[in-house]
């Protein structure tokens, strides 16, 4: 079996990493694809027999009527109780309907009741596989669905093919039980989202698209559905692309409902309304339908957007429609209904579909969720209503007549080219306009455009010749790949630009078999080294390989500079030189080391030799060089006997400083073995940021043994986090009351909010990792503001997110100021001693500080937890940072620091305090006198000019003391001084443009040096 799987990961399209995932979701798309169709074979017969074709207009009125509030009422449960858990109801309800409708024929199979019955039916259909792919959605990110949501799309073919077989084989018996595979398929599927959300991960995500979705789905639950409408309504009349896009879909509509109209007529006339038949003759059509999808989808598509781009293939399906309707205008039978049906069903969701969907990337991916929104709520009910209205008016001017219909098809189809052609103009337009301003990939451009036409040729080269760095070469590189004889024939002027990137383009794009061995030769002595490697690179590709090749590549090897190794590393991945890639790994130069990382991807990490090295990178000191391995083990398997270091390496990543690091550990750990995962528990006893991020990794992944340990484990931390908090909440109250002042009251106050934000930080990691996809980034921002009404949103946003147990303590220990003491009494002694017992260090040293007095250090960390610049950091940083300062005593008049004065030193006031003054013009001019537990000096230490003004001792004074180069420490280790810097520079400027507009001249301000 292991032999097969890098076979069918490459036959799929998808990742090795990715490959269980994808079968395990595709498996299941094809049981509710499967049990789905079987059933709508059965109702939709039933409906035509019954009810008659001629009732389908006013079923496709009352459908879009009807569907429409049930998506908004699924929106808010979905938002009630969460993606899965909103999906097993909805499943439940599915079977409770499927025994509603089976017995509803039994008692009386009327007009009436197959009418009302094939309504159900369809509402339940859109409601169950809309939340079919929101749950899907939860477990793969933008760039993963790419790749796997094509897959998974097939597994709901394979399910629709076998619903036929299915159909057939029942179908001679009776159709009314088709109705119980429905039942026995949701059945089935409640068991199985279960299963599954305890075995997938769930992906982070950072891709503006996926983030752009994720805010619209928290903004149109605060702000409503009229706002939504609204806002999407502005990109509708704002840009000429969106239009067209909206008015193709609404055509597209329109023809898909005439379609089906006409051949449900035919289909019962040529059956004459016999069930069995009619029912058989269903269940073949969307077998043949969804056979001919699978193979559109997975053989014709690939080929089609690569040779002829999206702007061509989306004038398939209106063609194709078009020959549809005119084959039944000429003879309106029985095989050109199939034909219409067959080839439109299976080319729109086969070919149609996955074009569309690269339409988006003309787009700015702020305007994709607006135009989905208006897609959903506007378009699909809206032409659902139109071209029912329209066939109801047609059915009583022309008696229903076939060929009538056809030609109003033929019509509607016309329409659609017209559409089409107006959406292809509009989109080259845009694809080149985001080529103008970098915002396109290379793939995309190629998908967008397939074969070049001769003016994009001499568009793009054009775009060669005058355009800016960027576009010049991303235009090279398009020319490359989609018209390699135009850009041979630009080989000479290429070669000899002063461009070194277009140099080495000439010969990294052109067919090896076009470049001379003259020009090879003179690229072998080029002065910059990556295009002597990709002269190399093109020789070794030649037919014979060029000789001068390997002598290239050895000089770039032993050279001494780096960027020249770097090139031969590069070259080394497409050569297949898998030594020198794993020989860069352990290069003692980071850029080396990066490269080769980059040229291990590029390998698919099939490296041998390589692991020991990739094991190294993940602990490299370089940050960009321990995030890119990082990347790569996120989708790479570590040989047996080195699994052990491969995890103990990750397990290090989430104790790191680097906030990427250790995201991307969690996120590599998650897709990890539960043996690998169980390594981490011990993490969550320690402090720090190691804990939080081991939580987001242990509920990623989806593993149900783990899970309910991190979920033991914050529920306790959850339980003591709001104890303490109330032990706080009465510490305040009795300080306002002028009680409980002392230094080792406010220490221990501070310990306490200390442990309590950890506990915070915990369950917004497990937050995250539930809810990442459905826009909690949106609503962390929420809950961390400092304006009331942005959190109080945040907070009620969390409570809605769920679940219940971690959901309710955290939004309490996240509004802290929601806490009333339950007593107006201080602490006993007995309160204090068991805050002596508890397991966090800072907590037993504030409660033994109110108990014994003080101990060492603990006024610098008060004093420096009250500093804005250090007061996002926790105790355990701010003692690491104190550990780095020096105390210093000024007497009274003494000068801490003159004007003018090069500073590289920052100051925190303990004691006294210090006069910020200006001398000059004979006067001394007071900016502000700063007390204790202030800041003076930075912006000196940062911006390293002169200090703007002088500082003195006013009183006898005492400063702890930070040098520059150990600042500069600091703000690597924890970047958020460096940001709570930015804030109060921030801050600063926007004083100076009060003072401004308000007439008054811009002083320095205080602590300014």
């Amino acid at each position: 079996m292991s032999a097969v799987l890098p076979f069918l990961a490459k036959f799929l399209h998808v990742r090795r990493s990715e490959l269980d995932r994808t079968l395990q979701v595709a498996g299941f798309a094809m049981v509710l694809g499967w049990a789905m169709y079987t059933a709508f074979n059965g109702v939709q017969a039933i409906f035509l027999t019954k009810s008659g074709p001629q009732a389908y207009p006013l079923f496709f009125i009352i459908l879009a009527l009807a569907v429409w509030p049930m998506v908004a009422l699924q929106g808010a449960l979905t938002r009630r109780i969460g993606v899965t858990r909103a999906f097993r109801v909805i499943l439940a309800l599915n079977v409770v309907a499927a025994i509603g409708v089976f017995i509803a024929y039994e008692v009386d199979e009327s007009p009436a009741v197959a009418f009302t019955a094939y309504v159900i039916y369809s509402v339940a259909f859109e409601l169950v596989m809309l939340q079919f792919w929101l749950f899907v959605t939860q477990h793969f990110n933008l760039l993963e669905g790419k790749r796997i949501f094509p897959v998974i799309a097939a597994g709901s073919s394979i399910g629709y093919i076998l619903s036929g077989v299915t159909t057939t084989a029942i179908a001679i018996f009776a159709t009314e039980p088709l109705i119980f595979v429905w039942a026995i398929g949701s059945a089935v599927s409640i068991y199985v989202t279960s299963w599954l959300e305890k075995r997938l991960y769930r992906p982070a995500f950072d891709d503006d698209a996926e983030q752009f979705f994720a805010d619209e789905h928290v903004a149109r639950s605060r702000h409503g559905f009229g706002t939504a409408v609204r806002a999407a309504v502005q990109y509708l009349t704002g840009s000429r692309l969106v239009l067209a896009l909206i008015l193709l879909a609404l055509v597209l509509q329109v023809a898909s409902r005439v379609g089906d109209y006409l051949v449900a007529l035919i289909f019962v006339n040529a059956t004459h309304g016999d069930l069995q038949a009619l029912t058989i003759l269903l269940g073949n059509a969307w077998l043949a339908s969804y056979v001919v999808q699978l193979v559109v989808s997975l053989v014709i598509a690939p080929i089609a957007l690569e040779k002829l781009g999206v702007k061509n293939s989306i004038l398939a399906l209106p063609v194709f429609t078009l020959v549809g309707f005119t084959l039944m205008a000429v003879s309106p039978v029985l095989i050109t209904s199939l034909f219409l049906f067959i080839v439109r069903n299976g080319l729109q969701t086969g070919l149609d579909d996955p074009a569309e969907n690269v339409l988006g990337s003309a787009l700015p991916a702020q305007i994709g969720p607006k135009l989905k929104f208006l897609l959903d709520n506007l378009v699909l009910p809206g032409g659902a209503v139109l071209s029912g209205v329209g066939l109801v008016v047609t059915q009583r001017m022309t008696a229903g007549s076939l060929e009538v219909l056809a030609v109003i098809g033929m019509l509607v189809a016309c329409f659609f080219i017209l559409a089409a052609l107006r959406v292809r103009g509009l989109y080259v337009g845009a694809i080149y306009e985001r080529l103008r301003t970098h915002a396109i990939s290379l793939s995309d451009f190629q998908q967008a455009l397939g074969a070049p036409t001769p003016e994009q040729i001499a568009e793009l080269q054009g775009f060669i010749r005058q355009g800016d760095d960027k576009v010049r070469d991303f235009a090279a590189a398009a020319l490359g790949k989609l018209a390699p004889d135009a850009f041979a024939s630009m080989l000479p002027e290429l070669t000899a630009s002063e461009d070194a990137m277009l140099r080495r383009l000439a010969f990294q794009m052109a067919p090896p078999e076009v470049i001379s061995a003259d020009q090879l030769g003179a690229a072998a002595f080029d002065p910059d080294p990556w295009v002597r490697a990709a002269a190399a690179v093109a020789g070794t590709s030649k037919r014979p390989p060029w000789e001068g090749s390997p002598a290239v590549l050895d000089r770039l090897v032993d050279a001494n500079d780096v960027q020249h190794r770097a090139a031969a590393v590069w070259a080394a991945s497409f050569v297949g030189d898998h030594k020198r890639v794993a020989m860069a790994l352990a290069d003692p130069e980071p850029r080396v080391r990066l490269e080769g990382l980059r040229s291990f991807a590029k390998m698919k990490a099939g490296v041998p030799g390589s692991a020991a090295a990739l094991i190294a990178c993940m602990r490299d000191p370089e940050r960009d060089v321990k995030r890119a391995a990082l990347r790569e083990a996120t989708r790479w398997s570590s040989p047996p006997e080195l699994e052990a270091d491969f995890v103990a390496a990750l397990v290090e990543g989430l104790a790191s400083g680097d906030r990427e690091v250790r995201r991307l550990a969690a996120e590599a750990l998650a897709a990890q073995p539960a043996a690998a995962l169980a390594q981490t528990l011990p993490l969550l006893q320690g402090r720090g940021d190691a804990a939080p991020a081991t939580i987001e990794a242990l509920v990623r992944s989806g593993r149900p043994e783990l899970f309910e340990h991190a979920r033991g484990h914050l529920e306790h931390q959850m339980t003591e986090g709001v104890h303490l908090a109330r032990i706080g909440a009465r510490l305040s109250a009795a300080h306002h009351r002028g009680e409980n002042g002392s230094a080792q009251h406010v220490f221990l106050h501070v310990a306490l909010d200390d442990y309590v934000d950890f506990v915070a930080e915990s369950g917004l990691a497990a937050m995250r990792a539930l809810h990442g996809k459905r826009g909690f980034a949106t609503v962390e921002r929420g809950v961390r503001s400092i304006e009331p009404g942005a959190k109080a949103e945040g907070l009620e946003t969390l409570l809605n997110f769920g679940p219940g147990w971690l959901a309710a303590p955290l939004a309490q220990l996240l509004d802290r100021e929601s806490f009333d003491p339950t007593t107006t009494r201080g602490l006993s002694k007995a309160e204090l001693e068991a805050l002596e017992k508890h397991p966090d260090r800072w907590v037993q040293e504030g409660a033994r500080a109110v108990l014994v007095g003080p101990g060492p250090g603990m006024k610098e960390l008060i004093a420096l937890k009250q500093v804005p610049l250090f007061s996002d950091l926790t105790l355990e940083q701010l003692a690491s940072i104190d550990r780095l300062m020096v105390t210093r005593h000024y007497m009274k008049g003494e000068l801490v620091f003159r004007e003018g004065d090069v500073g590289s030193e920052l100051y925190v006031v303990l004691e006294g305090e210090i006069r910020i003054h200006l001398d000059g013009a004979g006067r001394d001019v007071t900016i502000a006198r700063l007390g204790p537990n202030t800041v003076v000096g930075e912006m000196a230490v940062f911006d390293e000019q002169p200090r703007s003004a002088s500082a003195e001792a006013t009183v006898d004074t005492t400063v702890r003391v930070l040098r520059k180069d150990r600042l500069q420490v600091i703000v690597h280790e924890h970047p958020e001084v460096l940001l709570e810097f930015v804030k109060n520079l921030s801050q600063r400027i926007r004083q100076m443009d009060a003072r401004i507009e308000g007439g008054a001249p811009p002083l320095p301000q205080a602590g300014e040096g």
